[in-house]
């Protein structure tokens, strides 16, 4: 089901509950619009995001940094929320990288990164590992002390969001 299809099934639940008095419509609705915003949260972060990119090689001052993490937060809560384990960790993957590019803050990124991670491996979401993994290594790469832990536990197969 895409988008267009969720709102869609949102208005048609909205009219049940009031027209036909359905209790859970509303419910089931919330959840189908969350799915929506969720979505169009990480995809609105992540083009805030490449602007952050372009700027910095031309030398812009940053913008949208407090929008950018909003944006992420916004989605990683509401896939939580609905237990969308898959967008949960693309979500946190994106958490992670806007406080490893952005804040230049890898102690922050790490836990992010290693939830990201943990989730992306229980759904098979290959994909958003190999982001991760992309992501630890270039914390490595820095030096980052954080990063090489990120590193020796990957390469152990021992994912661990508590440390």
């Amino acid at each position: 089901m895409d988008e267009r299809d969720r709102i869609e099934a949102a208005r048609l639940l909205y009219e049940r509950a009031v027209f036909d008095g359905d209790a859970t419509a509303l419910d089931r609705a919330d959840r189908a619009l969350d799915s929506v915003e969720a979505e169009l949260s990480l995809a609105r972060g992540r083009v805030l995001h490449g602007r952050h990119l372009a700027d910095r090689r031309e030398g812009v001052a940053e913008a949208g940094v407090a929008d950018e993490l909003a944006l992420f937060e916004r989605s990683a809560s509401l896939c939580r929320r609905s237990g969308d384990q898959r967008r949960e960790a693309e979500a946190l993957l994106w958490l992670g990288i806007f406080h490893q590019v952005r804040r230049e803050d890898n102690a922050t990124a790490a836990p992010l990164l290693a939830r990201a991670a943990e989730l992306a491996t229980l759904v098979g979401d290959r994909l958003t590992l190999s982001y991760v993994v992309s992501a630890v290594a270039a914390a490595a790469a820095v030096g980052s002390a954080v990063g090489s832990v990120l590193a020796a536990r990957w390469g152990s197969g021992g994912w661990s969001s508590s440390g």
